[in-house]
């Protein structure tokens, strides 16, 4: 059902009160479900467009120079890099939670994938996948290849056991099954000892290199 409303041609028109960012922001956003309840092409309606200018008007009254922004986002990109998310969301359940479940397993795929090449996986011979599962669940990604299989989950049945290892004989897990805290993922110097005390020598994969 498609209805329109005075909202957002108000508050474009009278943006009396949008004098700071997050009440213009909260304004834009607003007008955009009302833009969308009603049918209308967001990107062509007129209100849409002034509170855009407006925001953008908001925007520009105090802030810094551009160069300046452009710094202060590569430092905040830094720091993101350096104590990623993983390590926040590791130990809770995802299960519900959209964004906390994508952004761990997409963190989980570069820590593993960073993983294969300092172990010296061959990128044909291995394989790194997710599995979401339902919105309830909390999902898995793995590294699986013929000799080992990674496994990373945000919750463990026991405390820091985000991580499991497995020994596999062409591609298909044997022996005992490991564990390891979701913090040794990305340390991955420590990660090869680990492995090395665990496994040793997996084929031409040496993990005692960095012991």
């Amino acid at each position: 059902m498609f209805y329109d409303t005075l909202y957002r041609h108000n508050q474009a028109l009278s943006p009396a009160g949008l004098d700071h960012l997050p009440a213009a922001l909260h304004a834009l956003n607003a007008a955009v479900d009302d833009c969308q309840r009603a049918g209308k092409p967001v990107a062509s309606d007129a209100a849409i467009l002034l509170l855009i200018r407006h925001l953008a008007d908001v925007a520009e009254r105090d802030a810094p120079s551009m160069n300046v922004l452009r710094l202060r986002c590569e430092a905040d990109r830094l720091a993101v890099d350096t104590a990623p998310a993983l390590l926040d969301i590791g130990g809770k359940s995802v299960g519900g939670n959209y964004h906390a479940k994508r952004t761990f397993h997409y963190q989980a795929r570069r820590a593993l994938t960073r993983l294969a090449t300092a172990i010296g996986l061959d990128a044909d011979d291995a394989r790194i996948n997710t599995i979401m599962g339902a919105d309830h669940e909390d999902g898995t990604t793995e590294l699986r290849h013929a000799e080992l299989a990674v496994r990373v989950v945000p919750r463990g049945f026991l405390p820091d056991s985000e991580v499991s290892i497995s020994r596999c004989r062409d591609g298909q897990e044997i022996g005992k099954l490991h564990r390891a805290p979701i913090t040794e993922l990305l340390d991955v110097a420590a990660f090869q000892r680990r492995l090395a005390g665990m496994l040793g020598d997996i084929g031409a994969v040496r993990f005692a290199a960095a012991a």
